[in-house]
């Protein structure tokens, strides 16, 4: 097809090989068996060279298009190849979704826009499931627990604030400590999947060694903020959840909390798809957060994200 391409925008078989880097018998062999295959002649002979049959001039429009999109197919092969052309599956857990996910998309989104990018709500332990069965290539969350074959990368932490409501006296304080909050019944989350924020707040507590009284555990972030909205409770927030504006809640910094809300990514060890390890290559330029890994993390070693 290209040696006839070749030939009808030359006139000229001669000319078409001098183009082609090639002699003018394999250039009129490939031709004949191309007319032998069509059933139809493509190419008549003129004293100055030849010109295109009109079979020839419609095989030509159609071959220009086949051409074209051969070349563009090969091009959009490559680019898969090197992590920039495909679909990036990712799956978040709780209130990752308020900042680390987005910042995270549309800083890969802006780097690799053919990318198409599906995001899903999915618990952690659903997340290892969907990583093993290769559903997803990556999901975000906090405190995951070590599961054989995965790594967890940690990407950032976040200052814990306490929630209360507006026109409670201690919302007017600059900051609280966790003895101001224990006089309030305690609204944890989330449900579900072990360890979670929920089990963070409860040390930060007992590690105070300050009582405390749980009111409820609800089953995610926006919940908790509901209930405390509603009077005579407080919760506590990761730094992304205090931006979520109530009209009847007030956010402040805990003035003796030593926790903070990490964000963590978990991917397969084994997926070597293109599209994650871009994806990867640029989540990781974004900041320096260590790695670690389901093989050393028994024998408590760790390793830099550049290693």
């Amino acid at each position: 097809m290209r040696y006839f391409m070749a030939v009808a925008e030359e006139a000229n078989i001669g000319r078409a090989a001098l183009r082609l880097h090639v002699s003018q018998p394999p250039i009129s062999r490939q031709i004949q068996a191309l007319e032998h295959e069509l059933g139809a002649a493509l190419l008549v002979r003129t004293p100055k060279g030849v010109e295109l049959t009109e079979a020839g001039r419609v095989f030509y429009a159609g071959a220009q298009k086949v051409l074209a999109q051969s070349k563009n197919t090969v091009e959009r092969t490559r680019a898969a190849d090197r992590g920039e052309l495909g679909r990036l599956d990712v799956a978040f857990f709780g209130s990752t979704v308020y900042r680390a996910v987005p910042f995270a998309l549309r800083a890969f989104t802006r780097a690799r826009p053919e990318i198409d990018v599906s995001l899903v709500r999915m618990g952690k332990a659903e997340q290892v499931h969907a990583l093993r069965e290769g559903r997803i290539h990556v999901g975000f969350g906090r405190y995951y627990n070590q599961a054989d074959g995965l790594v967890i990368e940690h990407m950032s932490a976040e200052p814990l604030y306490a929630a209360i409501p507006h026109d409670a006296a201690l919302a007017q304080s600059g900051d609280v400590s966790i003895a101001d909050l224990a006089r309030w019944p305690v609204v944890l989350y989330p449900s579900g999947d072990r360890p979670s924020f929920a089990d963070e707040i409860v040390g930060l507590f007992q590690s105070s060694g300050t009582e405390f009284q749980v009111d409820s555990v609800a089953a995610d972030s926006t919940s908790a903020l509901a209930l405390v909205a509603c009077g005579g409770r407080c919760t506590i927030v990761p730094e992304s959840v205090a931006a979520l504006r109530f009209p009847t809640l007030s956010y402040l910094p805990i003035s003796d909390c030593p926790v903070v809300a990490p964000t963590s990514c978990i991917f397969s060890a084994e997926n070597r798809a293109p599209v994650l390890q871009e994806f990867l290559r640029i989540l990781r330029s974004l900041s320096t957060p260590s790695v670690v890994d389901t093989e050393n993390a028994s024998q408590g070693r760790s390793k830099s994200i550049g290693a």
